[in-house]
């Protein structure tokens, strides 16, 4: 937000005259226009070319390419860009312009509304631990269960009045079949589970559901990410992913 632009006349005039254009001694980024703006370029250029000599300087033990740091500078710069746009007074219901109390405050808000996303994507990442918990002890005590149950799971299902439609999450692996049978085993086999929390019922997996409009969650093995989704993601969208090394075991489960 402190960050001081380049003026418009100086952006004018490298542009459309003769100026010189960027100081690469007092960087100063035209944040009015997108990163490949004939200014912000040259600038984005200056930082890859101190990155380099850098690196060359302190032996970095690392290579990269100039086009893996081109993209990071290029994700920077949209951040940087994001942040002093919102922070730009706006225009309010009676035709002035905000205070700085007013922009300070609306700062605010925004920023709650995304720990609040950041901690509705922490519970839905635990939601997927203790799922995988679940059923690595279901699938232990089925192996001792005996068939004389079976009327009984027949009998509960029946049972269901009140199902969900789930939304569709395209970045997660289709593992839709394992959570019925997690979702299943609460209603039937209710007396292994906790009594607090929710009550199970059956979810409804469809094509046909709307889609959610939750960010993906971050730090999963990569077994429980959609190959496909993963495949149209840049480099940098991966990294940002932070995908753990940890190797999940991927088994079939079947309920008898």
């Amino acid at each position: 937000m402190l960050h001081e632009v380049a003026s418009p006349e100086d952006v004018y005039s490298y542009e459309y005259e003769d100026s010189p254009g960027p100081n690469c001694k007092d960087i100063a980024f035209d944040l009015r226009h997108g990163s490949k703006s004939p200014w912000n370029d040259k600038v984005i250029g200056f930082l890859l070319e101190e990155l380099r000599q850098r690196g060359d300087r302190e032996n970095w033990p690392f290579q990269r390419s100039e086009a893996y740091f081109g993209e990071i500078l290029q994700e920077r710069y949209k951040c940087l860009h994001t942040i002093w746009t919102a922070a730009q007074p706006k225009v309010t219901a009676k035709g002035g312009l905000e205070t700085p109390a007013e922009v300070e405050q609306r700062l605010i808000a925004k920023k709650d509304k995304v720990l609040k996303a950041a901690h509705q994507n922490t519970c839905q990442k635990n939601e997927y631990l203790c799922r995988a918990m679940v059923l690595e002890h279901l699938i232990k005590y089925k192996t001792d269960e005996d068939e004389e149950d079976a009327p009984k799971e027949s009998n509960m299902e029946n049972d269901i009045k009140i199902v969900l439609c789930v939304k569709n999450v395209t970045w997660r692996r289709a593992i839709e079949r394992k959570l019925d049978i997690i979702d299943h085993q609460g209603i039937v086999d209710d007396d292994i589970f906790a009594p607090q929390g929710s009550k199970p019922m059956k979810r409804i997996w469809s094509a046909g559901n709307p889609t959610t409009s939750r960010a993906e969650v971050d730090g999963l093995p990569e077994a429980l990410y959609n190959k496909e989704w993963l495949a149209g993601l840049t480099p940098r969208q991966v990294e940002r992913l932070s995908i753990s090394d940890e190797r999940f075991r991927w088994m079939k489960v079947a309920v008898v």
